[in-house]
């Protein structure tokens, strides 16, 4: 299967999946026992990732999408999403054996999905389940990219990961040795001439842009919006939001309503 046709089914998959999320988060108060499951499965799959046991992982992890599929309870749905499952069997396995050095991280994307659809926020968990898959295609590609794509900008590699892994640690030291290919000075001079922000004030932007996101489209509680996007410091966050809006995240939240 070619690179292009890997995306696509992987775009496909994110859409099954967010759509099925939405769903699954709908029905979850009426199905206490599933949430459950989910719970123990999620458990599962953690001590896989820390372990690198990809044998444990996948059993649990095709166990937990398939569970989610299943609560969406759309007909059509299971067959739909297990053929592109799948396809892209390969392609997981290659990801996660090769691609996730720091498993604490795919172990965190699961459980807030789970979290998501035992709040019983619909449009928490399709944004949940969307970003899982999307961050899984995006990790694998850009690690291709010094080798199929030696001359590709620089800057768009590097604001195509922050987007994808705002949750995370990001430096500009690391982002510019292992994602940008080039010296972490000449990547600030980047962002400043193409978007007129330092490298940690473009981050913190995108940060809070998408924390507005979810504070008005979803229920998560705003610890929760702030740990998404990157801050462990609840306060900070909401000083930060604040300046940025000129509101704090609980006034902009009722406000959108």
């Amino acid at each position: 299967m070619t690179t292009t046709e890997l995306r696509r089914l992987s775009e496909l998959r994110s859409l099954l999946e967010g759509f099925a999320a939405r769903h699954a988060a709908a029905h979850a108060a009426a199905a206490p026992e599933t949430l459950g499951e989910l719970r123990s499965i999620l458990k599962r799959l953690t001590r896989a990732v820390r372990a690198r046991d990809y044998e444990g992982f996948r059993e649990a992890d095709l166990e937990l999408h398939e569970s989610i599929i299943g609560l969406a309870g759309v007909p059509m749905l299971p067959e739909t999403w297990r053929a592109v499952w799948e396809g892209l069997l390969n392609f997981h396995k290659q990801g996660f054996d090769d691609y996730f050095p720091d498993t604490r991280v795919l172990a965190e994307e699961h459980e807030h999905l789970v979290a998501t659809i035992a709040l019983g926020d619909p449009a928490a968990a399709e944004d949940a389940a969307r970003s899982h898959v999307e961050a899984v295609w995006f990790r694998l590609a850009e690690q291709t990219l010094p080798t199929t794509e030696p001359e590709g900008d620089p800057l768009q590699r590097a604001t195509a990961h922050l987007a994808f892994r705002l949750h995370c640690p990001l430096r500009l030291t690391e982002v510019a040795r292992e994602i940008a290919f080039t010296s972490p000075g000449h990547l600030s001079r980047l962002f400043r001439q193409q978007h007129g922000l330092g490298f940690q004030a473009y981050l913190q932007k995108l940060r809070l842009e998408k924390a507005a996101e979810l504070l008005a489209n979803t229920r998560l509680p705003i610890a929760r919006v702030a740990k998404r996007v990157g801050y462990g410091d609840v306060s900070r966050f909401g000083r930060h939001f604040k300046r940025r809006f000129g509101d704090t995240p609980a006034g902009y939240r009722r406000e959108g309503q």
